[in-house]
């Protein structure tokens, strides 16, 4: 059986390059290459309006050790991860740089009006106030957050349905767990071919 292509992204503190930028707010798929930009539907996190009154909206997002396929520059398939590690730093960072007030429409249009409320990692499944909030089965090391959403035309497509969750977009170092096994001898220069490709779509 051949082996999938598996990558791990980090935040590398050496690398000043590395940054979690945007929370943009999603609704449909996208070809995306200058940045890791998770908004295809199924690499985002949907989430829900937990205070319509307040206009405030919840969700994942990031989530440890979550698979998401990825397309290199020939359209060959590939996974990357985080793990728990990197969601925490991730968060901190946001917070940290100022990037509460730092979000976005479709990963390309400005939004006003949007501030992050609440962040947390959620630490013990069973009891985290996300079960409250009425999400099930969100894993631990979850980095969920809530919006208050002053813009109105942003608030109308959340009550629409039209944008449905959160999809993040930033610089990360890749660390390749798992090469895929094409019968080739030279595994250093298939390594270097993928590890260029993934270049070309980060950087």
């Amino acid at each position: 059986m051949e082996k999938k292509v598996l990558i791990e992204l980090f935040i590398d503190d050496e690398d000043h390059d590395n940054a979690l930028d945007i929370i943009s707010f999603v609704s449909s798929p996208a070809i995306e290459s200058d940045f890791m930009r998770f908004n295809e539907a199924k690499d985002s996190f949907e989430f829900k309006a937990t205070d319509e009154e307040k206009r405030i909206v919840t969700g994942a997002a990031m989530m440890p050790d979550k698979e998401i396929i990825r397309m290199d520059a020939e359209g060959n398939p590939y996974f990357v991860y985080f793990t728990k590690d990197t969601i925490e730093k991730c968060q901190e960072m946001f917070a940290k740089f100022g990037k509460t007030k730092s979000t976005n429409f479709e990963h390309s249009t400005g939004m006003r009006d949007v501030t992050v409320v609440e962040s947390w990692i959620v630490t013990d499944s069973k009891n985290d106030k996300s079960n409250a909030l009425g999400f099930k089965d969100i894993p631990e090391g979850t980095w969920m957050v809530s919006y208050k959403v002053d813009n109105d035309v942003l608030w109308e497509k959340v009550k629409s349905g039209e944008v449905k969750g959160f999809s993040i977009e930033g610089v990360f170092s890749k660390n390749i767990v798992q090469m895929a096994k094409d019968g080739s001898d030279n595994i250093d220069n298939k390594l270097d071919n993928v590890l260029g490709k993934i270049y070309d779509l980060l950087d």
